[in-house]
């Protein structure tokens, strides 16, 4: 691998998988601390001693102990240290048995109602402490000591009641304790003779980084720390070249020779692979300045360079497309894409500061935003959270089954006439709407009640220490101290509900082959003796994403259903936000397709549902040209969350610099109509049919799933199968 010794390569990849290793030794110092079971169980018997105090401070103590006593190692093979020698200890620890409390305990009718919502395929909801991004600038410009003492500053001008002093005291704990931290891990790589880390980390315990490969180390300790220790996932490594250019820049000119930071890059690149994240780490790039220049600068070509030539998924890439970003840029990004990099994704940069700033951000809060976890969205310093997905397949089994879910029969939804009573397809279709309403307002009211429990079961002192607003107002980043503070519904299977409705107006009330309860009876039974009909349903070429007048329509209309009855609602008053909602679905296409029943559109029941803002799996067969125009019908600025295309393409269809044009094309029409995400696919049928057969030959085959990447001889067989129909579908 270029840039990698072979050696430090062999060491990296498999420093966090020690079942890898015949002795842990040779990943962590035995010397330097305790083991993972008995820091496990040391947290509890020395939360003991804190119980009486509230919980920010009970697990900033706990965090202290852990970084106090966890194993650590500084190989000379590795420019980064080992840090986690038990994974994530806090959330196998203190945090269940606080969420326990909350729902068993304190709220125990909202456990159970979001334990059965989820058993039945309707609302998955649980707590989201996964799509947290620190304030990247105020980290690397303060260092830790730099956010303590602001802190400090802050707290001392305050007149404190007693969970403000806590909230405070929690910071003050965890950042002292970073900072030794740090001096241990400088004092390891003394001792393990990593001379450049150690004096790196000499200078970052109590400084900001001043070069880019101290910057490096700092924001890798930072999300080893937040992620795999604090217990919150962090969702971005920042906007890399706006943000670290000036550090690179500085190098330069103090005569750092370019290969220098390219080595050091391609070494933090490979810490993340070698963690392994099913989920991938992002990192984005891109943007406008004030002046609406473009931020892409030499350290973007760089970057994409480095990790072109290292053959790695992870982390994800995410770049913000605006009218400034350079063509050759983007042509050197779609360049990657088609040799097989799927782990690009093409976020439009105008359609993303006009939904923030219809949703009351300022212009640089939009401009300046995030984007993180696979291609959401928010300002600096906010704290949306949105794990509650909604299946919109199930309004339409309660509007054929009088309220009842279509697999269990158990009464689910609103009371309602039964289908034989709606006679026209206008009735039919009002009862669609009206049980959706009341999902959303179930899944608002089930939120609500335990929202304000987020900093109970995980107080984020690390993170809200980075936020001004968390500290002005002496509130935790979870509730109520992020600028913005809003939740989200993530809205899925967007393709099915429209063709659904679609083959409903079409075959029942338009060509009448059939009654509304004949066509409820078939999917009852699942198609078992109308295979026929359901191969007629199926190769029905009247579906959405095809540029189809009608299925389209529909889309649109359930879009604007969704943000009608989401937008703008308060959220829990202790967090102080609103209600938004976007249409990424993440594995829910599998886990609630299995509790799904059959569907109108030609769909089995049991079988995978339609991803994000894209066609059912094979259901695109006019291209990718039209299924741009399908999804940039969708007005994608009346939501904050997400619109994400998955599209599939050809090899044939971008070779050569015919077929790179062809994908510029496309991109510039994506973004020029208003898109939000685009992730590409290029494969063909026969291909992963030979991969699925001859696995061994395809080990670096990528596939992008949701807003992830994977190796293709990692996911499952039906899985496996999805993808061959799509591909199948563009020949």
């Amino acid at each position: 691998m270029e840039y990698i010794k072979q050696a430090d390569y062999d060491y990296i990849i498999n420093k966090y998988h020690p079942d890898r290793f015949a002795r842990h030794d040779e990943i962590f110092s035995p010397d330097s601390g305790m083991d993972g079971e008995e820091i496990l169980g040391g947290i509890l018997e020395n939360d003991k001693h804190f119980s009486h105090l509230a919980h920010p401070i009970r697990k900033a103590q706990a965090v202290a102990y852990v970084l106090k006593n966890t194993r650590i190692r500084c190989d000379v093979r590795d420019p980064f240290p080992a840090i986690n020698m038990v994974d994530r200890p806090l959330n196998q620890t203190l945090v269940p048995k606080w969420e326990r409390e909350v729902f068993e305990e304190l709220i125990p009718e909202v456990g159970k109602r979001m334990k059965q919502l989820e058993r039945d395929g309707i609302v998955t909801i649980w707590p989201d402490y996964d799509h947290s991004v620190p304030v990247w600038e105020r980290v690397l410009g303060l260092g830790f000591s730099g956010l303590l003492a602001e802190s400090e500053h802050i707290r001392n001008e305050k007149e404190c009641n007693e969970a403000e002093d806590a909230f405070f005291e929690g910071i003050r704990i965890t950042y002292e304790a970073l900072i030794a931290f740090v001096g241990r891990l400088a004092a390891q790589a003394k001792k393990d003779g990593n001379v450049r880390l150690a004096k790196a980390l000499e200078h970052i315990q109590d400084n900001p980084p001043a070069t880019f490969y101290e910057a490096l180390v700092l924001n890798y300790i930072y999300f080893m720390i937040s992620e795999h220790i604090e217990g919150l996932q962090v969702r971005s490594l920042s906007n890399f070249d706006r943000i670290y250019y000036t550090f690179y820049e500085n190098d330069l000119k103090n005569g750092v020779i370019e290969v220098e930071i390219r080595t050091d890059l391609a070494y933090f690149f490979l810490q993340f692979t070698a963690i392994g994240n099913y989920w991938n780490q992002p990192v984005f790039l891109g943007g406008c300045r004030a002046d609406e220049s473009t931020e892409i600068n030499a350290l973007s070509y760089l970057f994409l360079d480095v990790y072109d030539k290292m053959g790695i998924y992870n982390p994800k890439i995410q770049i913000k497309v605006a009218d400034s970003t350079p063509k050759e840029f983007l042509l050197k990004a779609l360049d990657m894409v088609r040799c097989g990099h799927n782990c690009i994704v093409f976020v439009g940069d105008a359609t993303m500061r006009r939904a923030l700033m219809r949703a009351g951000a300022t212009e640089e809060m939009a401009r300046l935003c995030n984007v993180k976890g696979c291609y959401e969205y928010s300002p600096q310093g906010a704290m949306n959270v949105g794990m509650n997905y909604l299946n919109m397949i199930k309004p339409l089994e309660y509007a054929l089954h009088e309220g009842r879910d279509g697999v269990t029969g158990k009464p689910a939804g609103l009371s309602c006439p039964p289908a034989e009573s709606f006679d026209t397809f206008e009735k039919f279709y009002a009862e669609y709407k009206r049980q959706f309403k009341n999902l959303v307002d179930i899944t608002v009211e089930t939120v609500n009640a335990f929202e304000g429990y987020l900093a109970y079961v995980n107080p984020q002192s690390m993170l809200s220490a980075t936020y001004p607003t968390s500290l002005e107002r002496a509130k935790d980043a979870l509730v109520g101290g992020a600028v913005m503070n809003d939740s989200d519904i993530q809205f899925g299977f967007l393709a099915n509900a429209a063709d659904s409705l679609t083959m409903i107006q079409k075959y029942v009330y338009e060509q009448k082959k059939l009654t509304l309860a004949a066509l409820r009876d078939i999917l009852d039974c699942n198609f078992e003796g109308h295979e026929e009909f359901r191969r007629m349903l199926s190769l029905d070429r009247e579906k959405y994403g095809n540029n189809q007048e009608r299925p389209d329509a529909f889309a649109k209309e359930i879009v604007e259903l969704a943000v009608a009855s989401t937008c703008g609602r308060p959220n829990n008053p202790l967090r102080g936000g609103k209600w938004n909602c976007g249409f990424h679905i993440a594995r829910m296409c599998y886990t609630q397709g299995a509790t799904t029943a059959a569907t109108p559109d030609g769909r089995r029941c049991g079988e995978e549902l339609s991803k994000n803002c894209s066609s059912s799996m094979g259901q695109n067969r006019e291209g990718i040209t039209a299924a741009i125009l399908s999804v940039t019908k969708l007005d994608a600025t009346s939501f904050t969350s997400d619109a994400c295309l998955d599209a599939g393409m050809l090899p044939s269809a971008v070779k050569g610099e015919n077929g790179l044009m062809a994908m510029y094309g496309l991109l510039s029409t994506f973004m020029q109509r208003g898109g939000h995400a685009l992730q590409i696919n290029v494969f063909n049928a026969d291909i992963l049919r030979d991969a699925q057969a001859h696995p061994e030959n395809y080990e670096d085959l990528q596939v992008r799933v949701a807003g992830w990447n994977v190796l293709w001889n990692s996911i499952n067989r039906p899985e496996q199968d999805a993808f061959i129909r799509q591909a199948e579908s563009l020949q």
